[in-house]
């Protein structure tokens, strides 16, 4: 029976006592190791975890499709909810044993409010006495009300505007949460949030620029994580985003980007459509405005959006010279249930 050693940021260390033929998350969770999970069917990443260089105590499990890039796996990168021990070894986790887990509380429906022809942004009020600390970037999962099923969305807030949070949601012909926004939701409706989730957050880093690609409501954890460094003190480094949409009326809230834009001076907002470019748009998708070739190597990039434009954007970064360390990405499936 393979012994995988589990080591976090804290220091902490966790022995599991390994069956093979089963999930190592599975097994991990039994033996009460603190790993972070949501969906536990390899999309969400939130059990992504690093091997030891010496060897891989972890294999992919046969027949499992996860949402993990040839360059997480070109790393040693696994994802504990889709992978099996095979052999002794060790795992690192990149956060602390003691972080808190996700908990749930009750927000209250504040506004509705249409910021493209298919998306609005929904704020909600935590309900008194409950709270939610999250990282600008970060998702939660919200209950429908009166659907009894839950959806996730990335917060387009910034953690300082607690106890409110916003969220962008595309809203499509027919399904639960787009049926809810479009036309039963009441102002004060009670919903149910679980979170946060996701590691897709500002490194911090204030040296180096900055390059976010969105596509569609990808946009909304990156309108997070730039109000946070806006609201930072100190030097900013120099921000290039690039959203792009399939039209002009599509476009995401372009009148708060603008602005955004006049309060960063550092921050330059292209928007980029697929079809019916005006004046001031770019035609194409969001890497249509980026020359890779002028990108500095050291540059962080931010990526958040369809699988097609991630595995482009990602190509494209790795042959303009970053490293995989400094390309961080949020994949989002635009489900036709949402």
């Amino acid at each position: 029976m393979p012994l995988v050693t589990c080591h976090f940021s804290n220091g902490a260390v966790y022995e599991v006592n390994a069956d093979s033929g089963r999930p190592f998350l599975e097994l991990a969770l039994e033996q009460n190791v603190p790993i972070r999970n949501q969906c536990r069917s390899g999309t969400c990443l939130s059990c992504l975890c690093r091997g030891d260089t010496a060897g891989h105590a972890l294999a992919p499990q046969a027949g499992r499709a996860t949402s993990l890039m040839p360059m997480d796996r070109a790393e040693g990168k696994m994802l504990c909810c889709a992978s099996e021990a095979v052999s002794d070894g060790a795992l690192y986790f990149d956060y602390s044993s003691e972080e808190a887990g996700p908990t749930e509380v009750q927000a209250f429906v504040d506004s509705i409010e249409w910021i493209a022809s298919d998306a609005v942004k929904l704020t909600v009020e935590l309900a008194e006495g409950d709270w939610l600390d999250f990282r600008a970037g970060q998702y939660v999962e919200i209950s429908v009300p009166g659907g009894g099923a839950s959806r996730s969305y990335s917060m387009c807030s910034a953690p300082s505007e607690l106890p409110k949070l916003e969220f962008m949601i595309r809203v499509l012909k027919s399904g639960l949460m787009s049926d809810y926004v479009r036309g039963a939701a009441k102002l004060d409706d009670v919903v149910r949030l679980r979170g946060p989730y996701g590691d897709f957050a500002w490194s911090g880093s204030r040296r180096h620029p900055h390059l976010f690609i969105a596509g569609g409501t990808g946009l909304s954890p990156i309108c997070s994580i730039l109000q946070e460094i806006r609201e930072t003190s100190g030097h900013k480094p120099p921000l290039k985003l690039s959203l792009g949409c399939a039209s002009p009326e599509a476009l995401l809230d372009p009148s708060f980007l603008r602005r955004l834009e006049t309060w960063m001076p550092t921050l330059e907002v292209n928007l980029c459509v697929e079809s019916g470019a005006q004046n001031g748009h770019v035609n194409g998708n969001a890497l249509a405005s980026i020359d890779f070739d002028a990108l500095a190597p050291d540059t962080q990039a931010y990526i958040c959006g369809p699988e097609g434009l991630i595995n482009a954007a990602i190509d494209r970064l790795l042959a303009a010279g970053l490293i995989p360390e400094n390309i961080h990405y949020e994949r989002f499936v635009a489900s036709g249930i949402a």
